[in-house]
């Protein structure tokens, strides 16, 4: 290789090929880093092909006021987002930015983006944001905020902007919604309705999910993405390495788990260890009957013909209906069950660092913040205790 021509690059001489061969790094007007080959018979020729190459980027970056806020947007997503995020992650990045952002400032140039339009933007998706009229979460406006944050930041990294007027923008205060929980009389009333569910294989498999995840706290993709080599039945305990993850294109995705603290054992029951080893039981015996027709993937929790349970199809076509059929509110989710586990262990007077590890939180601040209706309860116990101890 010979010397570096101002930095820009260098040149190499393949003999056999009769030719020069000029290499340089470059950055492109999106702040993208790359290195390209030039090929010529003489150096000069193969330079020539380099500047061209190095002008036309120059050009690029001289229609930088020409870039429109949907254009750095989608380029941000697919070159910025989409390598370093979680599939799912990505979706909800794109779903957002493109349902609340792009359609009103697709067109407007991204160096003429102002807080004031967006700040405009903002309090109408919190009053009219939905597609039937009524007004967006808090949570989903801050985070359409806090993404095309993240997304102009790039740009002002990139030297596209000078400044982020997102930040200069005011996020709308979190209205927490109340946590909607199970009692144990609900619990037993959902586990036994999911037994008399009219499918043969999921009036098994309904009742298991329901009943682990109440005891464990699990998020549903570590439930669905469970396998048996997760589960130690001597020690009486299951690890989390991994979650199931339904990607638009993809199907289903295996993923490492949510934070470094979702990875995790979590300590069982006896009736969980027992009903867990009859269940196994009975999907092997399943499994034999269907042969090759049942896929397996060694996965607890299963579809009909072995395959990862998809989210939405299992919430549609046996979840929801449950929940009907128990009268319990609609707007109660799967995930409602995680919450459930923990608030009930917080109730009893469990350490919250306890629930954190068994929730895999990444910090007891997270716990505690979730959780904070259950606050007034510890108090009570504390005082309790507290004349106990003076009485």
């Amino acid at each position: 290789m010979g010397k570096r021509n101002s930095g820009e690059g260098g040149f190499f001489h393949d003999v056999k090929r009769g030719i020069w061969i000029y290499q340089l790094r470059y950055t492109d007007a999106y702040g993208n880093r790359g290195r390209k080959k030039f090929a010529a018979k003489t150096k000069r020729e193969a330079m020539q092909k380099g500047k061209e190459f190095i002008d036309s980027l120059n050009r690029t970056a001289n229609d930088d006021e020409k870039l429109t806020v949907g254009n750095w947007i989608r380029n941000w997503l697919e070159n910025y987002a989409k390598p370093n995020v979680r599939p799912r992650t990505y979706e909800k990045y794109s779903g957002t930015l493109k349902a609340y952002i792009l359609p009103v400032f697709e067109n407007v140039l991204l160096n003429e983006l102002t807080a004031a339009d967006l700040q405009k933007n903002f309090n109408r998706l919190l009053e009219t944001g939905r597609t039937d009229g009524t007004g967006l979460s808090s949570s989903t406006v801050r985070g359409t905020r806090r993404y095309l944050s993240m997304c102009i930041d790039d740009a002002v990294k990139s030297g596209l902007v000078s400044s982020n007027v997102v930040r200069l923008t005011k996020a709308p205060k979190l209205s927490k919604k109340e946590i909607a929980v199970l009692s144990k009389d609900e619990i037993a009333r959902l586990i036994n309705a999911a037994k008399e569910i009219d499918h043969q294989f999921m009036s098994v498999v309904m009742p298991q999910i329901i009943s682990l995840t109440v005891h464990t706290g699990m998020r549903q993709g570590e439930v669905f993405g469970l396998k048996w080599e997760d589960v130690d039945f001597e020690k009486s305990c299951l690890f989390i390495r991994r979650s199931l993850a339904h990607v638009i294109g993809k199907g289903a995705v295996f993923q490492a788990p949510k934070t470094k603290n979702s990875i995790r054992r979590i300590l069982l029951m006896p009736e969980d260890i027992k009903n867990l080893r009859v269940y196994k039981k009975w999907q092997e015996n399943y499994s034999e009957e269907l042969g090759d027709l049942f896929a397996g993937h060694n996965l607890v929790f299963t579809s009909p013909f072995g395959e990862p349970i998809s989210p939405t199809n299992f919430s549609r076509r046996y979840f929801k209906p449950l929940l009907k059929k128990c009268d319990i509110s609609s707007d109660f989710t799967f995930h409602g069950l995680r919450h459930t586990h923990a608030t009930l262990l917080l109730r009893q007077g469990v350490n919250p660092k306890i629930v954190q590890e068994r929730l895999g939180h990444s910090s007891i601040k997270v716990t505690m913040d979730t959780y904070s209706h259950v606050l007034p309860d510890m108090q009570r116990q504390a005082v309790d205790a507290l004349q106990g101890i003076f009485r």
